[in-house]
């Protein structure tokens, strides 16, 4: 039973951290992030962890295992249904951002994203939430990296740890996530708020 073996007797520091895979026909959600599909090559070792009965290391980012409780849900008799949730990471930004630190958040609510404005990496974009979310980036370079970043974190800091990678490139580029991919254009919302927990983002040029 995976949620029994994930959840372990639990942390010395309180109850473990919920997770929730919903799956179904063709693909699966974990938690309420994006639609994955059962057949992207992106997808494989999580849905391989399953397979075995192991938690996807993706989920135990930032925990030990004890402190994870999995849950399953069943739904693979249906087909997913589009929600606008799912387009929480595009749609909500069509209004003004409101930006309360100027030095810590350069890019506006167009999703455009100029890597000079993150020469120098901020700490201070980092959250302070426990609970860290892993994102897969697929750059333009054809290379991935796995973000680990506490859920309360702005999309910023995510460019951040994109700009880290050193794969990045020199020149302007956006942010797509979901299914069908919808363009992250406001930087300033959290991971959380974005829907990015144990998504995957992809590095699009401009």
């Amino acid at each position: 039973n995976l949620a029994a073996a994930a959840g372990g007797e639990g942390s010395s520091t309180g109850e473990p951290a919920q997770r929730t895979i919903t799956m179904y026909r063709d693909g699966f959600v974990v938690d309420d992030g994006p639609y994955r599909r059962l057949n992207d090559p992106a997808n494989a070792e999580f849905l391989r962890s399953l397979a075995s009965g192991k938690t996807p290391r993706e989920l135990s980012d930032g925990n030990v295992p004890g402190d994870i409780a999995v849950s399953l849900v069943d739904k693979r008799g249906e087909e997913y249904v589009e929600t606008f949730r799912s387009f929480s990471g595009a749609g909500s930004s069509l209004g003004s951002a409101t930006v309360t630190d100027g030095e810590s958040s350069p890019a506006s609510n167009t999703g455009r994203i100029t890597p000079a404005d993150y020469a120098a990496p901020s700490e201070s974009r980092k959250g302070s939430d426990g609970k860290v979310a892993g994102i897969q980036v697929r750059l333009l370079s054809g290379r991935r990296i796995v973000a680990r970043l506490p859920i309360d974190s702005p999309v910023h800091a995510l460019v951040d740890e994109i700009q880290s990678s050193g794969a990045a490139g020199e020149d302007p580029y956006v942010l797509m996530s979901g299914f069908p991919p919808a363009l992250i254009t406001d930087l300033n919302q959290t991971i959380k708020e974005a829907g990015l927990s144990g998504a995957t983002v992809t590095q699009k040029k401009q």
